[in-house]
């Protein structure tokens, strides 16, 4: 049977969404960069189009208007930096999770719906898709990727949703276009039932008093519900990871016993006689490896590797604590400060074809619709000819698809069984 760590690395998202940091930067400043270089496009191509319509109003109506070839009206506006778009990133998560807490969606629903959102936000940019669309997107599409599925006229009807004033056609209009930048990756592994395992093999230990598990249990999952989510740990770390990190951001001294515990294979001097029972003087235990492995898979090296992985998880969840939801992203100091003059940059800098998801959907549906009317004409209508096609598929199967077709259209039902 494969190990937990082998089936981790078939999941999609250890093979898709698992970056080292210099990884994960150079994602988000190509994103970044790349929608830089479309946006101005279509802004020159707008203002030229713009300019070219004025100059043609003012020369029918008066002599005195020169255009201006050269263009020299036209400036760019100021992008948004790799650095603001990953605080918008982080405001708009714990904005969904707000959201979604309120409306009173389940954990694994909210966490799901900002992992989404985190990773959508990886290879597309803010400037391109605004986060207010992508936020309610997220954690309608969650619910359906968590098993739990409602209509989304229900959906919008339900708690805080209904003060968004959004319309169905707004979360259906961006739902494949948010498919498409998750990469159709909609399994999340999260850390809640390893935290589960962990309590319980801390009360196996039989030493430690309950309140104290109760205590450390509780506020490992307030972290699990918000710091993982709010900072790049679920590209970075596994779910098992993350929640020893959380237990000991919670109480230090417990995630230790529980590692210490788990990793405590010592091998014994090559000159001394090795017990029959192990090699290390315990009782023989079923569970644990056998034979050399035992080093490798629960040895002191592995265990110090544990270790530092953990103590960074846990450096990057320090810095949004729960306490930071209310006392940080929902204080208006902060919004005045940080977000809304991010929000003045992006309304001019703003992706002008990509604003409105709906119209968008729609132009390109009818461009669908009218390529398939040209498709679905004489093949001469469509530059190509019967000898073209008898020349790849060859004549003798053309001529029985075509037997075929017509002798069911004589019979629409098929012929006898």
């Amino acid at each position: 049977m494969a190990s937990e760590d082998a089936r981790y690395r078939l999941s999609s998202q250890y093979r898709l969404w698992s970056f080292s940091r210099a990884e994960l930067a150079s994602l988000r400043e190509k994103s970044n960069s790349l929608a830089r270089a479309s946006i101005s496009e279509r802004l020159s191509r707008a203002s030229s189009s713009s300019d070219k319509n004025n100059n043609d109003r003012s020369a029918s109506t008066s002599n005195a208007n020169t255009p201006d070839p050269d263009g020299a009206s036209f400036r760019l506006p100021e992008f948004l930096t790799v650095a603001d778009e990953s605080l918008m990133t982080t405001f708009y998560t714990t904005q969904l999770l707000g959201a979604g807490s309120a409306t009173g969606l389940s954990d694994e629903i909210c966490a799901t719906a900002a992992a989404f959102f985190r990773r959508f936000y990886i290879t597309n940019s803010i400037m391109t898709y605004s986060p207010q669309d992508m936020m309610i997107v997220a954690l309608f599409f969650a619910c359906k990727a968590e098993g739990w599925f409602t209509r989304v006229t229900d959906f919008l009807k339900m708690g805080s949703f209904q003060s968004l004033k959004k319309q169905p056609e707004d979360i259906l209009a961006g739902e494949f276009l948010f498919c498409q930048g998750i990469r159709f990756a909609f399994d999340v592994r999260h850390p809640f039932r390893p935290l589960i395992g962990a309590g319980m093999e801390l009360r196996r230990l039989g030493d430690i008093k309950e309140e104290r598990i109760r205590a450390a249990e509780e506020r490992a999952k307030s972290i699990l519900r918000f710091s993982s989510l709010a900072t790049d740990a679920y590209f970075h770390y596994t779910p098992s990871q993350i929640m020893l990190a959380a237990l000991s951001l919670a109480d230090r001294e417990l995630a230790e016993r529980l590692i210490h515990e788990t990793f405590h294979h010592i091998t014994p001097p090559a000159d001394n006689g090795t017990p029959a029972n192990g090699g290390d003087g315990a009782p023989k235990d079923s569970r644990q490896p056998k034979g050399e492995n035992k080093e490798a898979i629960i040895g002191q090296e592995i265990r110090d590797k544990v270790l530092g992985a953990i103590e960074a998880c846990r450096e990057i969840m320090a810095h949004e604590m729960p306490e930071r939801s209310k006392e940080h992203w929902q204080s208006i100091d902060m919004y005045q400060d940080l977000i809304l003059p991010i929000k003045k940059k992006l309304k001019k800098c703003r992706d002008p074809d990509r604003s409105n998801l709906v119209a968008l959907q729609r132009a390109r549906r009818e461009t669908a619709l009218k390529k398939g009317d040209s498709e679905d004409g004489d093949p001469e209508d469509r530059g190509g000819t019967v000898d073209d096609d008898a020349a790849v598929f060859g004549e003798a199967t053309r001529d029985a698809k075509r037997r075929k077709v017509a002798k069911g259209l004589d019979d629409p039902f098929g012929g006898p069984l």
